[in-house]
């Protein structure tokens, strides 16, 4: 079972990342099951977004599509419960050098973790998150 941060997931659909082939293949076309918080849709129209802005990618909009299509087919969205994962969260963050965000997307891979019946395996490209996730014992990819 592989948990997905956004950091991962938008390199998917920016082309001139050197992992993008890697993780869509790992990521959407895999038979593992890939679970992600439903905040990836929020950073992924950011970062696709912030592409365009920088002429990395010609229509955020266009590649929407495209997210939304992978991430239904693909990936388990998992709602957040904000009783649990907002403290978890906020001590993850004091814990570790870790943006909002970033402390949310792993709070809600702890909390999924407590309740699955096969180990996580976290796959992130921010190395803070890194970081963080290897300390609180999920292996990476």
């Amino acid at each position: 079972m592989l948990f997905a941060d956004s950091s991962a997931l938008a390199r998917i659909y920016l082309e001139d990342e050197r992992e993008s082939d890697e993780l869509a293949a790992l990521l959407l076309e895999s038979d593992a099951v890939t679970l992600a918080s439903e905040l990836v849709h929020v950073e992924l129209a950011r970062a696709l977004k912030n592409a365009e802005r920088g002429e990395r990618i010609s229509s955020a909009e266009a590649i929407l599509g495209g997210v939304d299509a992978d991430l239904a087919r693909s990936v388990s969205l998992i709602d957040l419960e904000p009783a649990t994962v907002l403290p978890s969260a906020r001590e993850l963050v004091l814990r570790h050098r870790l943006g909002t965000l970033d402390a949310i997307h792993l709070a809600v891979a702890l909390d999924e973790a407590r309740r699955a019946d096969e180990p996580i395996t976290f796959v992130t490209r921010d190395a803070d998150q890194a970081a963080a996730a290897r300390a609180l014992g999920f292996e990476l990819a």
